[in-house]
């Protein structure tokens, strides 16, 4: 039966624009903003630190996921748009299996994009960094943590896609919350000072605290998180599957 649903997604993935698109805009945005970097390093002095490889990646990190995460909305809510979903409910009366099929097929196709780019940013940007290039390396702790930690936070971030339009079932409302939570929610609840208690049990604050090796991305530094910077993927991670699976239990709950 899984196997069936993966193909079924496969063919609905390969058949149709909107995916294509999203992964070319991905790739450009990732390959552009690698090489804005690469020769902003390149003009720092001596004295000012280097962006490095997760500067490199920031194309992805910050405007590509945006773009894979709004793919996996519309690969739910598209299908109650349009009605398709009766049709994919009737062909695999398991509903559990036609989530857990997008999953593999999106969270896969994002995996493997962001992991070959991962590959091509951080070695492009270090050859754009000019005299400082000898400073990045490639081989090094903070590039290894681009090189898996990118693909698996892609990954990650399209099953949050698939929750969230899971649950709301609705292209518009899907895509406002997936934008405005890691933009803009986030980072406001981070810098009010009565409610910045919060801070260190946002998962996207995590996610970016991981990305960064540790460093507080939103929280200027001051923010006292409750575990180390791979215990923030951890937390980022269950906040992924349990989005997820709120998603799975409201799809077999529904009407479609």
């Amino acid at each position: 039966m899984i196997t069936n649903a993966i193909n079924a997604e496969r063919i609905k993935l390969l058949s149709t624009k909107s995916p294509y698109w999203c992964v070319g805009i991905v790739v450009v945005l990732g390959i552009l903003i690698a090489v804005l970097v690469g020769f902003a390093d390149s003009s720092l002095s001596a004295s000012e630190p280097l962006l490095g490889a997760p500067g490199y990646l920031i194309g992805v990190t910050q405007f590509g996921v945006l773009v894979l995460m709004i793919m996996a909305v519309l690969a739910v809510t598209s299908e109650y748009r349009f009605g398709t979903i009766r049709t994919t409910f009737q062909a695999i009366p398991a509903r559990s299996s036609v989530m857990y099929a997008k999953a593999v097929v999106y969270g896969g196709v994002s995996f493997v994009v962001t992991l070959v780019l991962a590959f091509v940013a951080v070695p492009l940007g270090k050859a754009l960094a000019g005299d400082r290039s000898s400073q990045v390396d490639l081989l090094g702790g903070d590039a290894v943590r681009q090189y898996w930690g990118v693909p698996v936070y892609m990954a990650l971030c399209v099953l949050i896609g698939l929750g969230v339009g899971a649950i709301v079932q609705q292209s518009a409302g899907a895509i406002v919350i997936v934008l405005i939570w890691p933009l803009a929610l986030e980072l406001i609840l981070s810098s009010i000072p009565k409610v910045k208690v919060v801070a260190p049990y946002l998962p996207f604050n995590n996610a970016s605290r991981f990305l960064a090796g540790g460093s507080d991305v939103n929280g200027g530094g001051s923010i006292d998180y409750p575990w180390n910077d791979y215990g923030s993927l951890i937390y980022f991670a269950v906040w992924a599957i349990g989005l997820f699976a709120v998603g799975i239990v409201l799809t077999n709950r529904r009407d479609a």
